[in-house]
């Protein structure tokens, strides 16, 4: 249910996206509540200061 409800919001931003916007969709099979929130959070300062 939390990933067809994430999937949904991801399918619904990308008809908003811009030029200036990249978005993106993980899924984290194998993590639970506890941990996915911090590797997200990880996984999206990666994306924005790559060079």
């Amino acid at each position: 249910m939390i990933e067809r409800t994430a999937r949904e919001l991801y399918d619904k931003l990308r008809g908003v996206e811009n030029e200036n916007t990249n978005l993106y969709f993980e899924y984290l099979k194998k993590q639970d509540h506890g941990d996915a929130l911090h590797l997200a959070v990880y996984s999206a300062f990666e994306k924005i200061f790559m060079k």
